[in-house]
C-alpha cells in the first residue's frame, strides 16, 4: 500500500489533482482518500463521495497536530480492513509538512505539493520560512494556474523554488504527463533527503481562523461570482478564501470556490442532499475582528436585539402625527395620549433586521440590487449614486400591539383608535431610525457611511416594488408578511432601501423630492 500525502495552500487545488488522479493514473487502482476539511463542512469529501471514491474524513482538528496519532490510526485500520493500493492524504491547506512527517508509525512515501503561482507573492510575504519549508519538504511541486500569469513570472517561481531545493521536481501542467512520467513522480521518496535547511525564526505555520455559515436566505449568487473581491477589498481584504455548495434551482448543486479574485464554479451532476447550502470562510487569526460580523449580512438576513428601551420617542413628533401643528393637545386629550402611550409602550415589542446585498445604478430611474430590477426614480437613484452596497432594513412594532390598535379600531371609539395608529406609526418610525442609526454605527470602523432609508410607496417609486425586497428575505422574517396587495402584516411595518458606502451622504428628506399630498408634514416648497 502506498501513502501519498497532497498538500497546498488553501484553493490551490488539491481536491482538482485527486479527481484527475482519479480519472486517469489511478482509474484502475483501488484507492482511499484521507480528508482532513480545516472548515466545518467537508465540501472536498461530499464531492468525493458523490463519485462513489472511498473518504475517510477526519474533523475536529488537525492531522498534523492535534489529530496526528488518530491519522496513523486510520491508516493502518484502512489497510487492515480495506487492503487499497494507495492512500491519498489530503491535508488543510494549514498543514505542517514537517509536522506529517515525523508521526509516529506512519509511513509516507511522499508528498505532492500544489502551488498556485498567483499566491506565491503572498506565501512569501505571510510567513516566508514556512512555506520554504513545506516547499523544501516536497518530493514533488505541480504549479496551477500558470496561464494567468506571464511566463517569465512563471520562471522567476521556479528559480526560486530550485534555490530552496536543488533536486526539486517541479511540474507546470500535471494535466500533461503520461503514465510513464507519474511513474517517475511515484517512485521519488521522501527518504531522499535528509538536511533540513536553517531557521532565521521558529517555523510554525501562520494561524488562521474558518467559520461556516448555512444560508437561510436567499442566494445570491451574483455577489459570489463578480463581487466578492470588490466587497472583501472594500472591508480589509480579510477574507483569504471561501468555497461552498450552492443548492440551485430544481435541486441541482454546484461548488464554488474564491481564492483572491479568482472564481470557479462547477455543477456536482447526481449530489442529493437534504442540508442547505453552506459557504466556508478563512481569515488571518490575528485580524481585530471576525469577517463574519460583515459577510454575515450577506448571506443570510439579520436580526438586530431591539427594544422599546432603545427607541426614542418625543411627544412634539407624536402630536404632529395627530395633528397639533404648531399647537398642543388640550389637558383631557393629553392625558388620554399619556394614558394609551403607557400602555403601548408595555405592549410593543419592535423587531429589526437588514440584508447586504450588491447593486449599482443603471440609469437616472433604474437601479439593480441583487439581481433584481428596481425603478424607484431619479429622487432617489440619485441619493445612492455613491452606494458601494445596499441594505434591506424591515421593522415592526410586533404583533402584539399591531394586535391592540386593530382591537381599539373595533371597539368604537374613534379618538382612541386615532391615538392608538399614531401611536404605531412613531413606534415604527422611531425603530426605523434606531436601526439606520445602529446600521451607521456599525459601519463607520470600516469608513463606510450610510444613506437615509428610502421605501417603495414614496417619492414616486411604486409600492409593488415591495415584492422585491422581500424576495431577499426568508419567509416571516421579523415576523413580518407581505400580502399580494403588498400590504404588511402586521400592518405598522415598514420595509426600506439603505445605500452604504465610502463617499456615499445621508441626503436630508424633504417635501421637494415628495410627491405625497396627504403627509402631515407637507410644506409647501417654493
Amino acid at each position: 500500500m502506498k501513502v501519498f500525502v497532497l498538500w497546498g495552500f488553501l484553493g490551490s487545488g488539491k481536491t482538482t489533482l485527486i479527481n484527475h488522479l482519479l480519472h486517469t493514473y489511478l482509474k484502475d487502482k483501488d484507492v482511499v482518500i484521507i480528508e482532513n476539511e480545516s472548515g466545518q463542512e467537508s465540501i472536498d469529501g461530499i464531492e468525493l463521495r458523490n463519485q462513489h471514491y472511498s473518504v475517510v474524513e477526519l474533523k475536529s482538528g488537525c492531522i498534523c497536530c492535534t489529530l496526528r496519532l488518530k491519522l496513523a490510526e486510520t491508516v493502518k485500520e484502512i489497510e487492515q480492513s480495506l487492503h487499497p493500493d494507495w492512500v491519498l492524504i489530503e491535508p488543510s491547506g494549514l498543514a505542517s509538512l514537517e509536522d506529517l512527517l515525523q508521526i509516529p508509525d506512519l509511513c509516507i512515501e511522499g508528498t505532492i505539493t500544489l502551488l498556485d503561482v498567483k499566491m506565491f507573492d503572498f506565501l512569501m510575504r505571510l510567513n516566508p520560512d514556512f512555506y520554504r519549508r513545506q516547499f523544501y519538504l516536497s518530493t514533488t511541486i505541480f504549479l496551477t494556474k500558470c496561464e494567468s500569469i506571464p511566463p517569465e513570472k512563471v520562471k522567476q517561481i521556479t528559480d526560486n523554488l530550485i534555490s530552496i531545493q536543488p533536486q526539486l521536481q517541479i511540474i507546470e501542467d500535471y494535466r500533461l504527463l503520461n503514465d510513464i512520467e507519474w511513474e517517475s513522480i511515484w517512485e521519488k521518496r521522501c527518504g531522499q533527503r535528509k538536511v533540513f535547511i536553517p531557521l532565521s525564526t521558529k517555523n510554525t505555520p501562520p494561524l488562521f481562523s474558518t467559520e461556516t455559515f448555512v444560508l437561510e436566505s436567499p442566494i445570491d449568487t451574483d455577489f459570489f461570482k463578480t463581487e466578492f473581491p470588490k466587497i472583501n477589498g472594500l472591508f480589509g481584504d480579510q477574507i483569504i478564501r471561501a468555497k461552498g455548495l450552492l443548492e440551485q434551482q430544481e435541486g441541482r448543486w454546484s461548488r464554488f470556490d474564491i481564492t483572491g479574485e479568482d472564481y470557479s464554479e462547477k455543477t456536482i451532476h447526481g449530489l442529493k442532499r437534504e442540508e442547505k447550502s453552506t459557504i466556508s470562510i478563512w481569515w488571518k487569526s490575528n485580524e481585530d475582528q471576525s469577517p463574519s460580523e460583515w459577510l454575515s449580512p450577506f448571506l443570510n438576513a439579520t436580526e438586530q436585539p431591539c427594544s422599546v428601551n432603545d427607541l426614542i420617542l418625543s411627544d412634539e413628533e407624536l402630536f404632529l402625527y395627530l395633528g397639533f401643528k404648531g399647537s398642543k393637545p388640550d389637558s383631557y386629550t393629553y392625558e388620554l395620549i399619556q394614558s394609551l402611550k403607557k400602555v403601548a409602550l408595555e405592549i410593543c415589542r419592535p423587531r429589526l433586521g437588514y440584508r447586504f446585498l450588491t447593486g449599482k445604478i443603471l440609469d437616472k430611474q433604474h437601479l439593480i440590487v441583487g439581481d433584481r430590477l428596481f425603478k424607484p426614480d431619479y429622487v432617489i437613484t440619485k441619493c445612492f449614486q455613491k452606494a458601494d452596497l445596499y441594505a434591506i432594513m424591515v421593522a415592526s412594532v410586533g404583533k402584539e400591539l399591531d394586535d391592540w390598535i386593530q382591537a381599539k379600531r373595533s371597539e368604537g371609539d374613534i379618538m382612541e383608535a386615532f391615538v392608538a395608529d399614531a401611536l404605531g406609526s412613531l413606534l415604527v418610525e422611531a425603530t426605523v431610525s434606531y436601526g439606520l442609526s445602529s446600521l451607521t454605527e456599525k459601519m463607520k470602523p470600516k469608513r463606510l457611511n450610510t444613506s437615509n432609508s428610502y421605501r417603495p410607496g414614496y417619492c414616486g417609486w411604486n409600492v409593488r416594488e415591495q415584492q422585491l425586497l422581500f424576495s431577499w428575505l426568508p419567509p416571516s422574517f421579523c415576523g413580518i408578511t407581505l400580502t399580494d396587495s403588498c400590504l404588511m402584516l402586521p400592518i405598522k411595518s415598514v420595509s426600506s432601501l439603505i445605500g452604504i458606502g465610502r463617499e456615499i451622504e445621508k441626503e436630508p428628506y424633504g417635501c421637494s423630492i415628495c410627491q405625497r399630498k396627504d403627509c402631515f408634514k407637507k410644506k409647501e416648497v417654493f
